[in-house]
């Protein structure tokens, strides 16, 4: 609060400053704009060239700081800051995290017990290309379900919440404080007044919404309430990329979820604009909550300022990492995470691997696919090659500037052979891939450059297991539920909307 005080002070001492030079006719008002409106572009130009982005991102920027100045630079600073600003927000802990991963492979948590000696060849080699491309332990002893659309996925999370003995993290992109998410609420209110430990993090761009009026009843049972990087902080304005778009439930270290769906009554198909909402989510019970779970207590221990508030220490133990197996589960469960601070793109490189090592079908279901170029030109040439690539995509978007972009990226694919089809009933919210009916994910990662690079996301790898089987289900009654967009069709859309398709496309790197 000092450091925002002291901050806002200055900002007031210099705007003083300039109206007074203005006021006595040192300077007008004009020729001080005349004179600091270039160095802006200019500067700003400068650090997106040295940041050696991508070249269709840098091209995009000095496109719209060249054609649209004043849109550009509230563009970069809402969009554009570039990575280095996370990773040194995050270097006073990199120590420690990097402790804490090392006490997580210790012997204690061993995640290494042997494979299931039925996976395949393929699916051993992936867990290990994976592995090294940053993804987590594989893990068998590891059971799960798929949970399909909002009724059956929040019914699972209450009745897991209502069984909680020890702790409860709760952490969201999108927490509405609306029928669904005060029923939830609720439900922790009440396990956290019994004694159980409840902690609950929201993202501060995906929740701005949330008040103090709703906020305050969970704080005033107890419960531990942490806002991922607020819009407004002590830097005034924060970008709005690098959000934390994960979205994870665990309780008591034995039952965990994560998937597509935030809570809100329009994940139970009750919002106007789409009366129904198709998504998928994923229940974890066995040994890859381990990973889980260290992800969720990573962004925790951020999100609060972690080392001044709590002892490393005191999160390594049983009552979070309870020593628990389904032995009788089939499969193995690998689980993906990846962000801004990462030192690759885990979760696109690992899409990369598996979509890859396809034989004979690739099956995407995602709600905005702009993809980056190695993952359409995989996704082309796999179509090429006589390999079924289908894309399962919204009928109806929430966003017109994603849907622009996304369909201009239909042509390649459907020239080369891919199917694509529209979800006609409602939003596909879904986001999942499943290779040769063997190997599946599905996590809270797009099919785009914002969920590959900037946001702070996570995917679960499914090998072999029957729930990759209820997940082709799903995608053949989708398919059934869909339209499927035609070649001759696609290509006699007007003019008008192809450049608008092109346009959207240009400036597709800076969503």
């Amino acid at each position: 609060m000092k450091n925002r005080i002291v901050q806002l002070l200055t900002v007031f001492a210099i705007v003083l400053f300039i109206l007074i030079l203005v006021n006595k006719s040192i300077i007008s008002l004009n020729t001080l704009v005349g004179i600091l409106w270039p160095i802006t572009l200019i500067g700003i130009s400068f650090v997106i060239f040295i940041e050696n982005r991508s070249p269709q991102s840098t091209l995009a920027w000095f496109l719209v700081l060249a054609l649209l100045p004043a849109i550009g630079v509230l563009f970069y600073l809402l969009f554009g800051r570039s990575r280095w600003r996370r990773k040194k927000h995050l270097h006073r802990a990199e120590e420690q995290r990097k402790l804490f991963r090392e006490i997580l492979t210790d012997k204690r948590f061993d995640l290494t017990s042997p494979l299931p000696s039925s996976l395949s060849e393929r699916s051993t080699y992936l867990k290990e290309v994976i592995q090294k491309f940053g993804g987590g332990p594989v893990a068998n002893e590891t059971a799960t379900t798929l949970l399909t659309n909002g009724e059956e996925t929040f019914t699972e999370i209450i009745q897991a919440i209502e069984s909680a003995q020890h702790h409860i993290h709760i952490q969201y992109y999108i927490y509405r404080s609306d029928e669904i998410g005060t029923k939830i609420r609720e439900a922790l209110i009440k396990k956290a007044q019994s004694g159980v430990i409840v902690r609950f993090l929201y993202d501060g761009l995906g929740s701005n919404s949330l008040r103090n009026r709703f906020l305050q009843p969970m704080r005033d049972a107890g419960i531990e309430v942490i806002e991922f990087d607020p819009i407004l902080s002590q830097w005034l304005l924060e970008t709005v990329n690098y959000r934390n778009h994960r979205k994870i439930v665990i309780v008591d270290g034995t039952i965990g979820f994560t998937g597509g769906l935030n809570v809100g009554d329009e994940y139970l198909g009750r919002s106007k604009k789409f009366p129904i909402w198709r998504d998928s989510h994923l229940k974890i019970e066995g040994k890859a909550l381990y990973k889980l779970q260290a992800i969720f207590l990573e962004d925790w221990l951020y999100a609060s300022s972690g080392l001044n508030n709590y002892s490393w220490d005191s999160f390594i133990n049983r009552d979070y990492f309870p020593e628990r197996g389904i032995h009788q589960a089939e499969g193995a469960v690998q689980i993906v995470a990846s962000g801004p601070s990462s030192d690759d793109i885990s979760i696109r490189n690992a899409l990369l691997a598996i979509m890859g090592s396809a034989k004979k079908s690739i099956w995407i279901a995602t709600p905005y696919f702009i993809p980056d170029q190695e993952t359409l030109t995989l996704l082309r040439l796999s179509a090429t090659a006589g390999i079924d690539v289908r894309i399962l995509y919204p009928g109806k978007s929430d966003s017109v500037i994603s849907d622009q972009a996304s369909q201009s990226y239909f042509t390649p694919l459907l020239k080369a052979g891919a199917s694509i089809y529209h979800y006609k009933d409602g939003f596909m919210h879904a986001k999942i891939v499943l290779v040769d009916d063997e190997i599946a994910t599905i996590g809270t990662a797009n099919m785009d450059i914002r969920s590959f690079e900037l946001n702070y996301e996570l995917i679960s790898v499914l090998y072999e297991s029957k729930t990759v089987l209820d997940i082709k289900r799903d995608f053949e009654q989708d398919f059934k539920e869909s339209m499927e967009i035609r070649w001759n069709s696609f290509q006699k859309r007007s003019i008008r909307k192809r450049i608008l398709e092109s346009l959207m496309r240009l400036i597709s790197p800076l969503l």
